[in-house]
């Protein structure tokens, strides 16, 4: 029992904490080159890596939070009666921000609100900006930017107003004959396989000559592999010149 309230500084070194120090950095760089670098070399689709960037705050999240722990566990081993009395303050001054971090690692690593996403929820509407560690930001139609913590949003029924995050979207422009409506392309892409009837494709008239049309085309298919199906049919379906 005695151990229990006993100092042991022969437990901890200048070694040790030069030690965790450059474990720090390590993971700082490695992050940081994740970020910047290791994503385009690893994963070479657009949109799957859009999909992984939005899960890497969360994973390095986590990766901090066990390095923390480890670094407080190093420090308070010659101790151990000091350290239950930190870990105690630190959780009952924390438990706010502790709440917040762990809905947050749930919120942003399931993947169901994605930025530029619409949502709605009691009392707050708007377009997510930030999935930050602590809350999300999001801008309400009159842009003001709220930030709401994630603890408050677990309790929260949340409504999604915009699918379009969810889904791989393929823009291209294609040249038609005059006879061509709107309709007629978006019904075409409807019925294709390959595209997602979900999210309903955009049809922009960009330019008007004689006798030919120029559209803007956003569809959402099912996969980003049908991209090129998508384009082929809908050419081939419109007659474009």
């Amino acid at each position: 029992m005695n151990d229990f309230f006993t100092i042991d500084l022969s437990l901890i070194s200048i070694f040790s904490l030069v030690g965790m120090g450059v474990l720090g950095v390590v993971i700082y760089f490695l992050t940081w080159f994740i970020q910047q670098y290791g994503l385009i070399l690893l994963v070479k689709s657009p949109v799957k890596r859009k999909r992984v960037s939005t899960l890497l705050p969360a994973v390095f999240t986590i990766g901090w939070i066990v390095f923390g722990l480890y670094c407080f566990y190093t420090l308070i081993v010659p101790f151990p009666f000091m350290g239950i009395i930190l870990s105690a303050i630190f959780i009952y001054l924390g438990k706010g921000y502790f709440v917040n971090l762990i809905h947050g690692l749930f919120f942003r690593l399931k993947g169901d609100i994605s930025i530029g996403q619409k949502i709605a929820m009691k009392n707050y509407a708007g377009e997510v900006l930030e999935l930050n560690t602590f809350d999300v930001a999001i801008q309400n139609e009159e842009g003001e930017i709220i930030q709401i913590p994630y603890g408050n949003m677990a309790s929260m029924e949340i409504v999604k107003k915009d699918f379009s995050a969810d889904f791989s979207s393929h823009k291209f422009v294609i040249t038609t004959s005059s006879s061509v409506t709107e309709s007629t392309l978006k019904n075409s892409l409807l019925s294709q396989p390959w595209v997602s009837s979900v999210i309903l494709p955009k049809i922009t008239r960009i330019k008007e000559e004689d006798e030919t049309i120029t559209y803007s085309v956003l569809a959402y298919p099912i996969d980003e592999k049908y991209n090129s199906f998508v384009e082929r049919d809908l050419r081939l379906a419109s007659r474009v010149s």
